[in-house]
């Protein structure tokens, strides 16, 4: 794990790209906490936030996003050579596969699964949703891996019309990686406890420090509680309680 002042290289309404001196390397599906205005008085927004890892090249790292308040927008409209602080790799990132992969993403959480794609993709399904053609985050780069790819839209601007969930039948052979919104995560593990699949989920959470403090991502576990930042983000389903999980 690293602190580092990085310099945006560029920045989108939905794309993210830093260059971060240092930057040691991460697993699929860890995160860092970036923060505007590392070097002055930042008051509004003051926190950082925390951004999944879409995918990396060396020390240039770049962030997939959707505009949802005055932070992201803060951060879509960031100039060429603007300093941003970075802290990370945070978090435990996604496992080696041990059955065939079925990657499964919904709206931003689609971001975490990029990587683990690409290092798959030669045996990996990947389904991703949302609720329109516009909320499939890196969909020209999942399209160009040589994974099989399927999407639904709750409108059908894309894809599968309906929930993407109603797209996933796995079996015992399969093994879940997936990250998304909580009621699809929860589905997810449904559906794989259906099918005997093992399942691992990233958990996306709002939170202050990242490694552990705050205690602002804290959710249940089945023998007590567990921190989104250090215990997660990705978690084994059946560890969590999906029943006290909102």
């Amino acid at each position: 794990m690293i602190r580092s002042v990085g310099s945006v290289l560029w920045a989108t309404e939905r794309e993210l790209v830093v260059d971060v001196p240092g930057w040691p390397g991460h697993r699929p599906g860890q995160f860092a906490m970036l923060t505007l205005a590392p070097d002055g008085p930042q008051l509004d927004p003051l926190l950082p936030r925390p951004m999944a890892l879409f995918r990396a090249e060396g020390e240039r790292l770049e962030f997939r996003f959707k505009i949802v308040g005055r932070g992201t927008a803060l951060m879509a409209a960031l100039p060429e050579g603007a300093a941003l602080g970075v802290l990370g790799p945070l978090g435990n990132g996604f496992p080696e596969p041990a059955g065939r992969p079925l990657l499964v993403g919904g709206g931003t959480g689609i971001a975490s699964l990029y990587e683990l794609a690409g290092s798959v993709s030669g045996d990996a399904r990947v389904l991703l949703g949302g609720r329109s053609r516009e909320d499939i985050l890196g969909l020209e780069e999942f399209e160009a891996l040589p994974a099989e790819l399927l999407v639904a839209t709750d409108d059908g601007s894309l894809g599968h019309r309906g929930v993407v969930t109603s797209l996933l039948e796995p079996g015992p052979e399969d093994e879940i990686f997936a990250c998304g919104p909580t009621a699809m995560l929860r589905s997810v593990c449904e559906l794989a406890r259906k099918g005997g699949a093992r399942c691992w989920v990233a958990l996306e959470a709002q939170m202050a420090c990242g490694i552990g403090i705050c205690l602002g991502c804290v959710v249940p576990g089945r023998d007590g509680f567990r921190y989104v930042c250090t215990h997660g983000p990705v978690f084994d389903a059946e560890e969590l309680d999906w029943e006290k999980l909102r």
